[in-house]
């Protein structure tokens, strides 16, 4: 990309349940598994760029009140890192994609509810490239593909991403996973701020990129 995050909220409950300190009698979701949330777990490397990004993000889901914490989100070659932090900053979770292997981390007390791939799946839903080469604008309009038995819809103005949808080609589950963009720096590879709204889970994710930093080749470890 040119310069390019009711059964409850699944990948974000986990997450602001291992950040924000969430008390055990709250709601948490139920037991689930790998394979309760379809998608492809794509290698970090289609992301051309290796980046460093500060971000907020807020999830909201049913008649709760949204609930957010900080992170730190870094891409280093095949390297996705994401670092959860704690409100007193803390970190409170460290979940790393090495290739295909997921490495986890939990330092908040808390037990995880959900597998880890479903945080890295919304991630990369967000913001890997998903249609036309890695690292290239698409022409102004809409364009659609299939990956992975899902239909990708995204689209385009004035090279930039507004919109991206995916669909289940079986259905399974049903309703769609739409993600609109803004863009308020020309020169970041980040949008300002994401809004996804999960119609397969129910839940909606803010994600506030406030601040990114080129990485040289050699990268800047995060720091855990």
């Amino acid at each position: 990309m040119k310069r390019f995050v009711r059964n409850t909220s699944l990948a974000l409950c986990a997450a602001l349940l291992l950040a924000s300190g969430c008390s055990s009698h709250e709601r948490r979701p139920p037991v689930l598994r790998d394979s309760d949330y379809p998608g492809l777990l794509r290698s970090s490397s289609v992301l051309p760029d290796d980046v460093l990004w500060r971000q907020r993000v807020t999830a909201t889901w049913g008649d709760e009140s949204g609930h957010g914490f900080d992170a730190a989100l870094q891409k280093q070659g095949d390297v996705l890192t994401l670092l959860g932090l704690t409100p007193i900053g803390s970190p409170g979770f460290v979940l790393v994609l090495r290739a295909e292997q997921i490495e986890f981390e939990n330092r908040s007390g808390d037990e995880l509810p959900i597998p880890p791939r479903f945080i890295l799946l919304d991630v990369q839903r967000v913001f890997f490239p998903w249609l036309g080469p890695p690292g290239r604008a698409l022409d102004d309009g809409e364009h659609q593909g299939t990956v992975a038995d899902e239909r990708v819809v995204e689209r385009w103005q004035g090279g930039r991403l507004l919109e991206r949808r995916f669909t289940r080609m079986d259905g399974q589950p049903p309703g769609e996973i739409t993600i609109h963009y803004t863009w308020e720096h020309k020169d970041w590879i980040a949008p300002t701020r994401a809004i996804v709204d999960n119609g397969w889970f129910g839940y909606r994710l803010a994600v506030e990129t406030l601040e990114e930093t080129r990485l040289p080749a050699t990268g800047v470890p995060l720091q855990k």
